[in-house]
């Protein structure tokens, strides 16, 4: 039995699959997580892109962070839920993996962007343009979240 005929075996994914609203309830819980991480992102990312700029990018990130953190882990875990219960059809839809790479770019996006040019933000933090690099990077995190989104959505179809 391979690893992923064996996940889908297992009791979390026959209650998934098997349990009239498991996996209705858990797919609607999903969408709140991601509508929550997403607009928490959004937010960051307008201030990041200029708007705003008389709110402080750094107050403003600290306040998001645990929405955001929070919003992700529960997506992960509603996502993981349902993964179960498909594996090989979700591993073999280009669609699923498209996702699972874009999630992937959007983190590398994060990071770079918080070891790097965010290091500067004393500098812009409230009245000033934030610099290039930081705009192009939350304009490319918003970018990234809006496909994750519709890969989503998708994923209904294919």
């Amino acid at each position: 039995m391979t690893p992923t005929h064996a996940l889908e075996a297992s009791g979390v994914a026959r209650w998934m699959r098997e349990a009239l609203w498991a996996y209705p309830a858990v797919e609607a819980v999903h969408i709140v997580a991601l509508g929550t991480l997403f607009g928490s992102i959004l937010i960051v990312d307008l201030r990041l892109l200029g708007l705003s700029r008389d709110v402080s990018a750094v107050r403003l990130a600290r306040h998001a962070l645990p929405w955001t953190v929070g919003a992700f882990v529960l997506a992960m875990i509603t996502g993981l839920l349902m993964f179960t219960a498909h594996a090989e059809d979700f591993l073999t839809n280009g669609v699923f993996v498209l996702k699972m790479g874009l999630i992937l770019a959007a983190g590398l996006n994060a990071g770079l962007l918080h070891t790097g040019a965010l290091r500067t933000v004393a500098q812009w933090d409230t009245a000033a343009l934030p610099p290039a690099s930081v705009r192009v990077s939350a304009g490319l995190s918003i970018a990234i979240w809006i496909a994750v989104i519709a890969c989503g959505r998708l994923l209904a179809y294919t």
